[in-house]
């Protein structure tokens, strides 16, 4: 399944806004440590359906 659940309930946001899932290398790290897995892990298990947008700065 291609699901996430955020808990958005306190900003204010509607369908259709853009979300940013991870901005940065420590960001992943982060959320691949409370996964209890590896940054590698958590960005290779995202869908292939899910819409990529890459930014260079």
């Amino acid at each position: 399944m291609d699901m996430c659940m955020v808990d958005i309930s306190h900003i204010e946001a509607k369908e259709g806004d853009e979300v940013i899932i991870w901005n940065t290398q420590k960001h992943i790290l982060n959320i691949a440590e409370k996964l209890n897995t590896i940054p590698y892990e958590v960005l290779t298990n995202v869908s292939q359906r899910v819409k990529r947008v890459f930014v260079k700065e």
